[in-house]
Order: structure tokens, then C-alpha cells, then sequence
């Protein structure tokens, strides 16, 4: 009987201990999403539906505090959004690749070109001229929506770099509103 009860006891502790790892790992879990873009990154941001300018997705912009928001449709048919003095942003379709934009980057014969961030959807990167002191920070985002590619990148404003990250940041939020 005693066998009985130390076998039960340690079969109930060996499952206590399992549910307990678990748990730590579903935490883990949730740690590791939440860690890779917290909430409080999009402190001061607010979600907009861009279905109005023909675009089905949404999308984190800086809020109304940050100054006042402007959505502006182009000849070419893009979207800028502006906010303030800190933040502007243009949906490009079809626009260029992170690969063409490097391209068109590597033939300029004014600035040098150092990226900051460099992966296959997204570049930041900082023109420079060296002798002038001159240095203007940017970026290019690549999404697709519902099939189509979309690049969103920087006005050709000059923003300080915290500002094109959150801008960066507000690019990749984009996603799809409705499925197709």
C-alpha cells in the first residue's frame, strides 16, 4: 500500500511539474512575441483604416498629438500620410524592391550610402555627403496586399533617425483589412 501511495504521489508530482514547464514555456512563448514588437512601441500611434484611399489594410500612424494628420492621394496614384513634422510616410504600389532601391542608391554620384538596417523587405539607411556634413536618414518598407506589392518609405524629408524607425515600425504594422 505504501508503494501504491509513493507511486501515486510521484506520478502526480511528475505531472504538476510538467504542466508547470508548460506554462513557463507557453509564457516564454508569449514573452518572445511580445518582445519582438511591445505594445509600447506604438505609445502615441493609433490604427488607421486606409479602405478610404483605396487601400483594404490597416496600419499604425503617429496619433493626432504628434500634430495634425494628412492623407494625401498622388498623380501616381500613391498615399502620403504626414503627422505633424515628425512623421511622413508614402504607400507606393508596385513601387520599388528593397533590391532595385539599393541599385538606384549604389548609382548615386552625390551621396554615400550607409545602411543602418538591411534585410530582404526593409532597408534604413543614411545619405551622406562627407565633406558638407550633410546626412539624411530614410527607409523602404516592402509589403505585400492581397498579392500586390507595396513599398512605404520616407517623404525626401529630412527626419532625425528615432523618427524613421517609428516610421519603419508604422510601415510593417501595415497589414490587410480584409482578406481576399
Amino acid at each position: 500500500m505504501k508503494k501504491i501511495k509513493s507511486i501515486a504521489l510521484f506520478t502526480l508530482a511528475l505531472g504538476l511539474f510538467a504542466c508547470g514547464e508548460e506554462t513557463k514555456t507557453s509564457e516564454e512563448s508569449t514573452t518572445a512575441t511580445t518582445a519582438e514588437v511591445p505594445a509600447d512601441d506604438y505609445k502615441g500611434m493609433e490604427i488607421v483604416n486606409l479602405a478610404t484611399y483605396g487601400i483594404d489594410a490597416e496600419m499604425y500612424i503617429a496619433d493626432a498629438t504628434k500634430g495634425k494628420q494628412e492623407f494625401r492621394t498622388t498623380e501616381w496614384e500613391s498615399l502620403e500620410i504626414e503627422v505633424g513634422k515628425k512623421y511622413g510616410i508614402e504607400l507606393v504600389p508596385f513601387g520599388l524592391s528593397v533590391a532595385e532601391k539599393k541599385e538606384e542608391l549604389a548609382g548615386d554620384l552625390v551621396y554615400t550610402i550607409e545602411y543602418l538596417e538591411d534585410t530582404p523587405s526593409k532597408i534604413i539607411y543614411k545619405k551622406i555627403i562627407a565633406n558638407n556634413d550633410i546626412e539624411e536618414i530614410h527607409f523602404l518598407v516592402n509589403v505585400d496586399i492581397n498579392g500586390e506589392p507595396h513599398t512605404i518609405k520616407s517623404l525626401n524629408k529630412n527626419y532625425n533617425e528615432k523618427a524613421i524607425q517609428k516610421m519603419a515600425m508604422s510601415a510593417e504594422s501595415l497589414s490587410v483589412k480584409n482578406p481576399a
